[in-house]
């Protein structure tokens, strides 16, 4: 908005909220924080202390810190927010808790963990008051509770809160419904942490059955509760259930992503590790080796591919460089590995002019 001459040119703070809120949804965190920082020295100096539009900017300024990790100015302007709403509107204001959600978990990633477990603490209890214990917003609180638990490196009591917050979500949507999983999979994770492994086991065997029923037994989202599972009752050293889980969890990431991929290759290095627990050192060795199997081609794969774009490119020498590279990591004694090492050696034949290699007998 323009001033008239000899008046201070005035501004527009609608228009610079709109604007800023298009920057900050294209992800133009800079732009949209310049222009707020702006509205709001001219709010701050000249605008009526009870002017919503303070409110508004404290709190688009302070998301757009956060969002770009500046947490300490953020927390300056959500504080200010805070103390606008509590001053003008009251202490009772219901959307204040909101607000205090928004400053723990601004505390949260400052690592201020004492403050952020009071602050929610206090929503909690506003939550309570408000909506009752037994309703969705409570749970909530407690869930974000348990969040900052982990990080404070307290994972007994974030188990607690977990229980809490599950036990809340089963009155409201019932004991198998799929809205449980987050919780129950971050309260397995808890009772891990505490080598709780009965526990631990107990919650991934409940989270299994909600997941099966709604996805089915060989769908790969089951990945995740199935190798904690396993996990579980590894370190509930019930051997033979874990192997059965251990090899299920392989058996899902072959059908989900192949049997090179290298996920294929981390979960035989865990079956190798639990064998060696056992001393069942052969069957160790198999599962390592295949391991490193996998890994060799994977290597070999993107070798191949770069001096095939290499190649493209012109540049004759660094892709016979990298086609070679490529043909020392594959191990000739792998019979899978067999006929990818016979169309490098066909295509260094072809770049270098020479002959490949016969090809050999399969035994």
């Amino acid at each position: 908005m323009l001033a008239l001459a000899g008046q201070e040119p005035q501004v527009d703070l609608d228009e610079i909220l709109k604007t800023a809120r298009a920057s900050y949804s294209k992800g133009d965190y800079e732009r949209a924080r310049k222009m707020l920082e702006e509205a709001w020295s001219a709010i701050a100096e000249k605008g009526p202390p009870a002017d919503p539009k303070r409110y508004e900017v404290l709190k688009q300024l302070a998301g757009v810190l956060s969002v770009s990790a500046q947490y300490t100015d953020a927390l300056n302007y959500l504080e200010l927010a805070i103390n606008w709403r509590e001053t003008v509107i009251g202490r009772d204001d219901p959307k204040i808790a909101d607000d205090l959600t928004e400053l723990a978990m601004v505390c949260y990633h400052l690592k201020d963990f004492p403050r952020a477990l009071a602050i929610l603490q206090r929503v909690a209890d506003t939550h309570v008051k408000t909506a009752g214990f037994e309703s969705s917003r409570v749970a909530d609180d407690f869930s974000r509770m348990a969040l900052v638990n982990m990080d404070a490196k307290e994972p007994d009591r974030a188990a607690g809160n977990l229980e809490t917050t599950i036990a809340i979500r089963e009155k409201l949507l019932g004991p198998e419904h799929p809205g449980l999983l987050p919780e129950l999979d971050r309260l397995a994770s808890a009772w891990l942490a505490c080598r709780e492994y009965g526990k631990a086991e107990g919650t991934f065997r409940r989270a299994m059955v909600i997941r099966e029923q709604l996805l089915g037994p060989a769908h790969p989202d089951l990945i995740p509760t199935v190798e904690g599972l396993a996990y579980a009752l590894f370190g509930e050293k019930r051997f033979e259930e874990a192997e059965v889980s251990y090899k299920r969890l392989l058996a899902l990431w072959v059908n989900s992503a192949g049997a090179d991929h290298p996920m294929v290759a981390l979960t035989l290095d865990k079956l190798a590790v639990f064998y060696r627990e056992q001393e069942r050192f052969r069957e160790a060795l198999a599962a390592a080796d295949q391991a490193i199997a996998i890994r060799a081609l994977f290597l070999a794969k993107g070798l191949s591919q770069e001096a095939t774009a290499r190649q493209a490119q012109g540049e004759k020498r660094e892709a016979e460089q990298l086609f070679r590279r490529a043909l020392v990591v594959l191990d000739p004694s792998r019979p899978e590995q067999e006929k990818f090492r016979q169309q490098i050696e066909s295509i260094l034949a072809e770049l270098t002019g020479k002959p490949g290699k016969p090809k050999r007998k399969q035994p």
